[in-house]
């Protein structure tokens, strides 16, 4: 029998270990993460008071002494801050934080304004750290479990599941490149569009599930690392770059032709919105701008697509104020000025025409008229026995006085007609400038949201069309790789 040479057989299992280890890094393109990660999400910030409990136990732990507070069951307690602590209604004041930890498969509920949030995972609650009479209220949940509150919340679960799996894998990209955006608040990301709207297990669907855990650990990567995997509801035809929306370059956030919306007709995709100068001008001095009535809006700045990146105000005072347009939208409201695709008409003060009717004409306006009438009925008297005489020169004295007496009869009646008109109704026609009519600023535009990234809107209408995730995908995120991070 040949003896074995151990040394040997030492170094080649040493060598088949680096192999393995080499291909695993190199054939996913970074090294995989043992475990998912988990995430601290801020779901209730500032606030006064907040009620704990579930249908089922739970147990609560002081996290500054590491030691058990109490075990309840199906019950609810209420907690807030106070100068040694925080208040835990019926049981005491501890240091805190606190830590409610659900037994088996509890879910914690969540009370604020009387409403009620179940979610999956732990609850910590701590004193806010610039506002001790104010309490945070954390989710820590694992990043699966997360994205689980997360795609319903951002998109619809009866759209397709090539869809919803590139959101899901977009999500979870996201929240892996943002989980430092708020370490110094004690969190990773909050649970507003801040973030990404996290609604816990109250918005969970089956199918927003399913295209989660088939897609599990997924992510997207440029030059092997974790992109900002920014999306936006409806491109209006073109996304935008990053530089042009938040000033830096980013080379996977490249603008791309988008016409794909229209095959699925988004709610959004033409809109309008006016807005009156007071209005506006309130607006703009309530963040600290200071000036009086805003009297015209003009772009300055356009990019490539169309979109209006600058823009002009310029109040009466005439001193012209620029601002981005990514700030005006979001001073307005983003869901009023729903993208920065758009064009501004200004309509002006209004002009219209008033009807007044008189009983009769002014006085001095009347006396002229008989004045006048006067006048010409002389001229008119002296004209006729003129016109008399040229007729006939042998008029005897009895035919003058009657025809005279005539002409004076027929002008009498004319002038008692004319009389009776001036008392009679009369209307009067005149055009005035209505003043107190308020100038308003008006937008139209298409898309809805910043436009960096993928369209939510365009990929649905992708699918529709028999496009894949990854497809999908690697339309809107430029020279990007899929990876199995965990």
């Amino acid at each position: 029998m040949q003896k074995v040479d151990k040394k040997k057989l030492k170094m080649f299992f040493l060598f088949l270990g680096w192999c393995i280890f080499l291909l695993l890094v190199f054939s996913n393109g970074i090294l995989a993460v043992e475990k998912e990660p988990l995430l601290r999400v801020g779901i209730f910030l500032n606030q006064n008071e907040v009620s704990i409990g579930a249908e089922g136990s739970f147990k609560i732990y002081n996290l500054k002494t590491k030691g058990l507070i109490s075990e309840e069951k199906n019950k609810t307690v209420t907690l807030s801050p106070q100068e040694k602590g925080i208040k835990i209604s019926g049981i005491g004041v501890y240091s805190g934080p606190l830590s409610i930890v659900p037994v088996g498969s509890t879910k914690i509920t969540v009370i604020v304004g009387g409403q009620k949030y179940r979610y999956r995972g732990n609850i910590e609650v701590a004193i806010n750290k610039k506002d001790k009479k104010r309490l945070e209220v954390i989710n820590i949940v694992g990043i699966e479990e997360y994205l689980y509150g997360v795609l319903k919340r951002e998109i619809s679960p009866q759209w397709p599941m090539e869809v919803l799996k590139a959101q899901a894998i977009a999500a979870r990209t996201y929240a892996l490149f943002n989980m430092n955006k708020y370490a110094d608040d004690g969190y990773n990301l909050c649970a507003s569009t801040n973030s990404q709207a996290y609604g816990g297990v109250n918005h969970e669907d089956p199918l927003t599930n399913k295209a989660v855990d088939e897609t599990r650990g997924l992510i997207m990567v440029y030059e092997g690392k974790p992109i900002n995997a920014v999306y936006h509801s409806d491109s209006g035809g073109y996304t935008e770059d990053s530089e042009n929306v938040w000033g830096n370059y980013v080379p996977y956030l490249r603008s791309v032709e988008s016409k794909y919306e229209e095959a699925v007709d988004p709610p959004h995709h033409n809109w309008t919105y006016s807005i009156t100068r007071e209005d506006l001008t309130e607006k703009l001095n309530k963040e600290g701008y200071g000036i009086d009535l805003i009297k015209s809006i003009e772009p300055v700045e356009k990019t490539k697509t169309g979109r209006i990146s600058k823009l002009a105000l310029t109040p009466e005072s005439g001193k012209v104020i620029y601002i981005k347009t990514s700030d005006f939208r979001n001073l307005v409201g983003p869901d009023l000025v729903r993208s920065a695709l758009f064009t501004i008409d200004t309509p002006g003060r209004v002009s219209a025409t008033i009807t007044e009717e008189l009983e009769v004409l002014p006085e001095d306006e009347e006396n002229v008229t008989i004045n006048e009438e006067v006048a010409e009925e002389e001229q008119e008297q002296q004209g006729s026995i003129k016109e008399i005489l040229e007729q006939k020169e042998d008029w005897t004295i009895e035919e003058l006085i009657e025809l005279i007496k005539k002409k004076r009869e027929s002008k009498e009646e004319e002038k008692q007609k004319k009389e009776q008109k001036m008392i009679e109704k009369k209307v009067i026609s005149r055009k005035v400038d209505i003043l107190d009519i308020p100038l308003s600023f008006s937008f139209t535009g298409r898309g809805n949201g910043h436009g960096v990234g993928m369209s939510q809107w365009g990929a649905y209408g992708m699918a529709l069309q028999g496009y894949k995730y990854v497809d999908i995908l690697k339309h809107y995120y430029q020279g990007i790789n899929i990876i199995k991070y965990y």
